[in-house]
């Protein structure tokens, strides 16, 4: 049995991970936006944990004269502050497993994502950081880059016409699940014992064929 620190857990990925974990046993901490307010100074009350995984995001669409610093702040700088704190016990443990929540959107970007891409870039550059600085105490980091998933935000942003283009757009033919996104969580973190440093894109083949 692992503690595990969630961000993010009330959206649909986030609530799918938080699912798949407290199913299998573990203890999973997913504090509220009133609990962890990561647009502002991140403090945790507990720092105790086996797992972190910094999936809280957010992406709004602006160009590269409008872009302010808070996209900065939450995807970015908080899961930094975060991992700073839990680290300590990690080291002390001989154990961790930090897994960054990415997007496709790190390698490649499109008109109003200058931001969006940036921070989830920087993420990715911690990840393959943590690695070089702290593997030899058995905490791996990882990105896990998912492409387009089937949300209710993800239905609320596009229109029914604009998923099935998108679908068209996927070599697979579909949009990921969030049960999908969560499986691929635990394997790594839970199930992983080498990889680390990694970007792992889950996209259905879609950054293969752009």
């Amino acid at each position: 049995m692992k503690r595990i620190l969630v961000t993010g857990g009330s959206g649909a990925i986030g609530s799918a991970i938080v699912h798949k974990f407290s199913n299998a046993g573990h203890v999973v901490y997913a504090p509220t936006r009133e609990e962890l307010d990561l647009t502002s100074t991140t403090k945790l009350t507990d720092t105790e944990f086996d797992v972190v995984i910094n999936n809280a995001g957010i992406n709004p669409l602006k160009d590269v004269l409008n872009v302010d610093d808070i996209v900065m702040q939450v995807n970015y700088v908080s899961p930094l502050r975060i991992v700073q704190q839990c680290l300590p016990h990690m080291i002390q443990n001989g154990y961790g497993r930090i897994l960054n929540i990415g997007s496709i959107w790190v390698t490649q970007t499109k008109k109003n994502r200058s931001a969006y891409s940036a921070s989830k870039a920087a993420l990715d550059a911690m990840s393959r950081s943590i690695t070089a600085e702290y593997a030899q105490y058995n905490i791996l980091a990882n990105t896990l880059s998912p492409g387009f998933v089937d949300t209710p935000l993800t239905r609320k942003n596009n229109s029914e016409l604009e998923i099935e283009m998108l679908r068209s757009q996927i070599p697979v033919g579909r949009l990921a699940s969030p049960k999908e996104i969560a499986d691929y969580v635990y394997m790594l973190t839970i199930e992983n014992t080498y990889i680390s440093g990694q970007n792992i894109v889950i996209d259905g083949g879609f950054s293969c064929v752009r």
